[in-house]
């Protein structure tokens, strides 16, 4: 939490009597958050938009800008991102915002670490120009000024931004530390608490498993959790199944009539069991061509929402993770007898990146205007089980576009709004409870904003949840109930009409906890 302290100059008895009765406060870090990419412009707007403005007026973004820094152990990496900073005055600024994009479960481990994760900028960056990272009606970068510079840096994040909560966060990064099973419950990256890098197949970028917990003794410095959390609703974002489409020869998966693709057959693609484009068609007698599968790394969230949707899921039983031995494959990179390939991606700038540079590719992303900006003309985005993720209707798979925010109404995603779209996740923010009155404010304006550009759907338009379970030690509640806050994991719970809870509650007196898909 933002902490107020007094600067009192020490070079004479003096100097102290004067500066004492004139002694001015450092600037509030209201809002320090880390984590999902999803939300990145949306908080951005909710700093700046607002009237008045909740954070300031002045901004400053940057490519890989800043990195979380974990000081637990110097074994751990700092995790670099991009960032967006905005203030209210260059000189002596009195409110500073700040957003790290890093994975989800990177922005949580940096909020329950203890110490506390903090936020380190580059010494290169102090007085920089900005990269404009956030579209318009975001305003044009200005010079990050070195007061603003000076009172991030080292600065503890007191939010952490998620597209999966926090104990199925945990459980993630506890899994991929377990010892290797056959089934997959471990994936053996550990030994714990700090485990394996995660490594790419493309690049030099690596995810590492990190423990950390949700209340009691840290795992790594054995210091205690020393307050609770609460996690708030943002809105629903769909994890959108896609594919490159620079091919359209019959066969290939940018042709034209590969417009879908079942759950089982996705499931499968990503298992490594099917490993030709033909295997993804309802068509019989094509030829064969090799495909080529993306995986994220197991830690993600959207890795995870993916995961237990779909792979993973009740229905399917399988996992992402399938025939995938570490140290061997590690990183993944699989090559099958018909030339199709199974491939690890870290990160989701690495996905899309691969997406649009390898025919016949098949990836997933969280939908995100900016995250599939770059590859438009040679990426599609097709349908699971028939069912559009961001439109009500399916037409050609085009990437829809924001070019000259903003663009209120674009998106309405019906399908996340009805329940029939079954790859999606409730984005959230990680506070200490109760929130924080001034991050209350820039939640409240961050729904608002969420309409300038559709990356999702609001929270208040949102008409289904997830069933809740219990997960990390933590027992389940749903969240709807008014007194039973939500708790526990949700990701792969079954979807249901939020009154149907209400009605289900009334009925028995307890929710609808434990259903999976």
């Amino acid at each position: 939490m933002a902490k107020s302290k007094f600067i009192v100059a020490s070079l004479s008895l003096c100097a102290i009597v004067l500066l004492a009765s004139n002694s001015y406060a450092q600037p509030t870090i209201l809002f320090n958050g880390a984590g999902s990419s999803a939300q990145f412009n949306t908080w951005a707007f909710a700093a700046e938009l607002t009237n008045p403005p909740v954070c300031g007026t002045r901004n400053w973004t940057k490519t890989n800008g800043a990195a979380v820094h974990d000081s637990r152990s110097s074994q751990i990496p700092d995790n670099k991102g991009n960032i967006w900073v905005v203030w209210d005055n260059d000189n002596n600024p009195t409110t500073i915002c700040a957003y790290l994009s890093v994975d989800s479960g990177v922005g949580v481990r940096a909020f329950f670490a203890v110490p506390t994760a903090t936020n380190v900028l580059a010494s290169s960056d102090n007085g920089s120009s900005g990269d404009n990272l956030v579209p318009s009606p975001f305003g044009a970068d200005v010079p990050l000024p070195n007061a603003v510079y000076t009172a991030l840096t080292g600065a503890a994040f007191n939010a952490g931004m998620t597209d999966i909560r926090p104990e199925d966060a945990l459980f993630a990064t506890n899994r991929a530390l377990a010892p290797l099973t056959n089934n997959r419950s471990g994936l053996g990256y550990g030994p714990p608490p700090i485990g394996q890098p995660i490594l790419s197949a493309f690049s030099s970028k690596s995810a590492v498993p990190v423990q950390f917990a949700l209340s009691g003794n840290d795992p790594i410095s054995g210091q205690p959790i020393t307050f609770t959390y609460t996690t708030s609703d943002v809105g629903a974002s769909p994890v959108v199944v896609a594919v490159n489409k620079t091919d359209a020869g019959l066969g290939h998966l940018g042709t034209l009539i590969f417009t879908n693709v079942p759950r089982f057959v996705l499931a499968w693609a990503q298992n490594g069991n099917l490993s030709r484009t033909r295997d993804l068609f309802n068509y019989n007698g094509l030829a064969s061509y090799p495909l080529h599968t993306l995986l994220r790394e197991p830690i993600s969230g959207t890795y995870n929402t993916m995961e237990w949707d779909v792979t993973r899921s009740l229905e399917v039983g399988s996992s992402q993770e399938n025939n995938v031995t570490p140290p061997g494959d590690n990183p993944l990179n699989q090559t099958y007898a018909s030339g199709g390939t199974r491939q690890r991606v870290i990160g989701t700038g690495e996905m899309i990146k691969e997406l649009g540079a390898i025919t016949d590719s098949l990836g997933y992303s969280f939908w995100g205007f900016g995250n599939f900006a770059p590859v438009v003309s040679t990426v599609k985005y097709v349908t699971v089980d028939g069912i559009d993720p961001i439109r009500s209707q399916y037409v050609t798979g085009t990437l829809p576009q924001c070019p000259t925010p903003p663009c209120v109404g674009a998106l309405t995603f019906p399908n996340i709004k009805n329940g029939t779209y079954p790859i999606w996740s409730v984005l959230r923010i990680v506070t200490v409870s109760p929130i924080p009155s001034g991050i209350y404010s820039l939640y409240q304006a961050a729904i608002t904003e969420s309409t300038q550009i559709p990356d999702f759907l609001p929270i208040t338009n949102l008409t289904v949840f997830r069933s809740h379970f219990n997960q990390s030690g933590v027992t389940g509640a749903n969240g709807i109930i008014t007194g039973i806050p939500e708790a526990g994991g949700d990701m792969g719970g079954a979807i249901y009409n939020i009154q149907a809870d209400k009605d289900y509650y009334a009925d028995t007196g307890t929710e609808i906890l434990g259903q999976l898909e």
